[in-house]
């Protein structure tokens, strides 16, 4: 890198200094460079560990993005738990794929051990997986738009619903709020429902991510049945589980 990185360089860093994000759009007109150029510069510098690539951007390497904010606050509760779950279901998932995720935390939680599983195509309604995977070469990511929740930091409504009916994935991701081992995965809201029911209708195979807390616990809304679930990952054996036909994976066991 030569003069002119140095020079841009220090004009990426003072832009993070007093604003802590910034677009790329925006370091094109300060430093007169091309928007390749800049990106360039982002990834070297991201890898020197000065900033976080962001989608469109960089922010400081100390500021939370509101996605990490948000689903931080979400993860308080059985975060090692997810952690462990989203680690055993990244195992299924194989270079190649179609796969759908949707907006839950433990979900959330899988696409961070996405990276080395390029080249994946990914549709989905929810922010996080654009901040964690939309620098990533190799993983395209289709998101599907619609209504904005800022508490879930995703999109629905009838428009997201229709666009997941446009294509086709090998894998649906889903989570729930609740299941009920002989009826069913539930949701607590309506929308979430209907929305998770319009991922697992465009894919072959459902996978749902459920952490041992909500196995026997119900939930208002039914997101699918149990003919309708392929695989359970969930954080450790359940007796309430022997009796079902699907797939029940915890980390290092196969039942």
């Amino acid at each position: 890198m030569g003069k002119g990185f140095d020079n841009r360089q220090k004009i990426i860093l003072d832009c993070l200094q007093k604003y802590s994000e910034v677009k790329v759009s925006t370091l094109v007109e300060l430093t007169g460079a091309a928007i390749a150029t800049i990106r360039r510069d982002l990834l070297e510098m991201e890898k020197r560990n000065q900033l976080v690539r962001t989608f469109g951007g960089a922010r400081a390497i100390d500021v939370p993005s509101l996605v990490e904010r948000t689903f931080e606050e979400r993860l308080r509760h059985s975060n090692e738990e997810k952690m462990r779950i989203a680690a055993k279901a990244a195992e299924l998932v194989e270079p190649g794929m179609t796969i759908v995720i949707d907006s839950g935390t433990t979900c959330w939680t899988l696409v961070k051990h996405l990276k080395s599983k390029a080249p994946l195509r990914i549709f989905t309604s929810a922010l996080a997986v654009i901040e964690d995977l939309g620098s990533v070469e190799g993983i395209e990511i289709n998101l599907v738009g619609g209504r904005f929740r800022i508490e879930n930091l995703d999109f629905f409504g009838p428009s997201s619903i229709k666009s997941f009916g446009q294509f086709h994935a090998d894998v649906a991701f889903l989570s729930c709020d609740g299941l009920l081992p002989d009826k069913g995965a539930y949701s607590h809201d309506n929308e979430t429902a209907a929305m998770s029911q319009a991922m697992l209708e465009c894919a072959s195979k459902h996978i749902l991510l459920c952490d041992s807390t909500k196995i026997g616990r119900a939930a208002t809304f039914l997101i699918m049945h149990p003919r309708e679930i392929d695989v359970l990952v969930t954080d450790k054996p359940n007796p309430e589980l022997a009796s079902v036909k699907y797939t029940v994976l915890v980390p290092d066991t196969l039942n």
